[in-house]
Order: structure tokens, then C-alpha cells, then sequence
């Protein structure tokens, strides 16, 4: 294949300007997981990255959310931890929402998306706790991840991580527009300030 300009430019990646932030990269892995689910690829072929790109997309979006809303939320849940396990990081996030919902009056029919939410989480840590069994065929102790007959049902998990997604990555957008933040009616300073003054 020539080496010319356009495959080259198609290659180039300004990775300087593409990884400011977790929710950043957690899109990076939401779409690479979306192009590998899509694609007619055999599956047992590319379970192991797809799957990981998934569980790896809903960690960084969730520690992205904790750090968010925090400030906002008055709880300390998981903020600035190194955990990798997605239960501890599922149970710190709802945590955090559901206290800026009730602080902000923020009114929003989530139920069936947390549901599903907090089903996913349940299956991924079925299968893969501590973020090893998708990279590694080996745990530390040396144990076979998989057994020869494991299966996973990719098409049960994908229709759950649909409805994840909505929520993980438009939480932020409901409360920027409930809140004014997303107009420009209202600053981060002046809300913070409202929970001051509540707490007071």
C-alpha cells in the first residue's frame, strides 16, 4: 500500500487533544466497544476486548460522575478513590444522584434506567470483579479466568448497557438543565452557595 498523505492523516492521532478528561476516554471506549459489537466479526474472535471496553467504558464514566457531582451531591463516596471494582463505584454513584435529585428538586422517571443500570453491574461483576478476567487468561493466584464451557450472553448485556449509557452519560446534562448551569442563569459558585445555605 502507498504510504501517502491521506493514510497517513488517517492514522494520525492528535492524542493531546483527545484525552483531556475520564469521560473523555470513557467515550473513546464506549464507541470502541459500539464499533466491535456492530461489527460482523465472529464474536469469540473479539469478546475479550469488546467486553472490556465495556467495563472499562462504566468505570471511568462512573469515577467521572463521583467527581462531578461531589460537590454538589456533599458526600465524600468514592471521590478520588483508586478502586476498580464496579459495585463499590455503581453504589457511589447512585449515592451522589440520588442526593443532588432531592438537593436541586430535580424531577426525572429513572427508575427503569437505574434498574437496568444496576443489573449490568451485577452480570459484569459476575464475570469480572476486579477488572482482570477480560485482560488476562490467568487470575494472580494463577487460576484460569474462564472455563472451557463459560458462556456470555453479549445481546443481554448490550440491551442493559443501552439504558446504562443514557443515564451515565446524561446525568450531568439533566442537572446542568435543571439547574441553569447548562443556560448560563446560574454559576457553580451560586449553587454551591444555595447548598450553604440549606446546610446552614
Amino acid at each position: 500500500m502507498n504510504d501517502t498523505r491521506w493514510d497517513k492523516s488517517r492514522r494520525y492521532s492528535h492524542m493531546g487533544m483527545s484525552s483531556n478528561c475520564n469521560f473523555t476516554y470513557a467515550s473513546q471506549y464506549q464507541n470502541a466497544y459500539e464499533i466491535l459489537y456492530n461489527s460482523n466479526t465472529p464474536v469469540d474472535t473479539i469478546a475479550l476486548p469488546m467486553l472490556y471496553s465495556m467495563r472499562h467504558y462504566l468505570e471511568l464514566v462512573m469515577k467521572f460522575n463521583v467527581e462531578y457531582f461531589h460537590e454538589f451531591s456533599g458526600s465524600r463516596a468514592m471521590v478520588g478513590k483508586t478502586v476498580h471494582t464496579l459495585t463499590k463505584l455503581s453504589v457511589a454513584f447512585k449515592e451522589h444522584w440520588k442526593l443532588v435529585k432531592g438537593r436541586f428538586n430535580i424531577t426525572v422517571d429513572d427508575k427503569s434506567l437505574i434498574d437496568d443500570f444496576t443489573k449490568l453491574i451485577q452480570e459484569l461483576d459476575k464475570i469480572d470483579n476486579f477488572a482482570i478476567s477480560f485482560r488476562y487468561s490467568h487470575d494472580r493466584e494463577k487460576n484460569k479466568n474462564f472455563e472451557w464451557s463459560d458462556t456470555i450472553d453479549i445481546h443481554a448485556l448490550n440491551k442493559l448497557f443501552e439504558s446504562s449509557k443514557i443515564l451515565l452519560n446524561h446525568s450531568m446534562d439533566v442537572f446542568e438543565d435543571t439547574t441553569g448551569l447548562m443556560h448560563g442563569t446560574v454559576t457553580k459558585e451560586q449553587l454551591l452557595s444555595r447548598i450553604s445555605d440549606q446546610v446552614e
